[in-house]
């Protein structure tokens, strides 16, 4: 579930949990990250993001940001926001 729930963030379209098990029937990227799972639905979704993500989500996104300015992914001199460039002066 949490790998769905990090794709659809991802790709950030629309991230309403009806949406999400709509993709999860339909396309072939979340089909691949259920691995032949029964598809969640919304409600199952809902409860997941409520009760186990939104309480991690901001400290598992700030590790990886983290791992990826380790890696030399990222770098702290550049902000993007929504896909708009924007130069950091800190």
């Amino acid at each position: 579930m949490l790998k769905i729930m990090l794709y659809a963030y991802h790709e950030r379209k629309d991230i309403s949990s009806r949406t999400i098990e709509k993709n999860c029937r339909r396309d072939i990227n979340y089909k691949y990250l259920l691995e032949r799972r029964k598809t969640p639905d919304h409600a199952t979704i809902a409860r997941f993001r409520t009760k186990h993500f939104a309480k991690c989500a901001e400290q598992f996104l700030s590790q990886m940001t983290q791992l990826l300015l380790e890696l030399d992914q990222i770098a702290k001199t550049e902000s993007f926001i929504d896909g708009t460039k924007i130069e950091a002066a800190a």
